[in-house]
């Protein structure tokens, strides 16, 4: 099951957040600044591409490598898997 290589994940500010261990409004202040790229629903909330969030933020680490990495490893499992393994089947 892959998360975020083959198939592109929409977060929501609440979510960017809760990812990056941020506060939402430290998130909505990248989005007011063009700090960071994002979507504008019709209804005026916004959606952050995953990956795309990754890729903007600036250091020595590569997280987006890192979740590449575990999208190889973890390729062969199915949803049934995961929710088994969550306790969710």
């Amino acid at each position: 099951m892959t998360t975020t290589a083959a198939r592109p994940q929409l977060l929501k500010v609440s979510e960017a957040a809760a990812l990056l261990k941020i506060s939402e409004r430290t998130v909505r202040r990248w989005i007011e600044a063009e700090s960071i790229p994002y979507l504008k629903l019709p209804s005026g909330s916004y959606r952050i591409p995953q990956g795309a969030l990754l890729a903007s933020l600036r250091g020595n680490y590569d997280l987006g490598a890192e979740l590449r990495d575990l999208d190889e490893r973890n390729a062969e499992l199915t949803d049934e898997q995961v929710l088994a393994a969550l306790g969710e089947d």
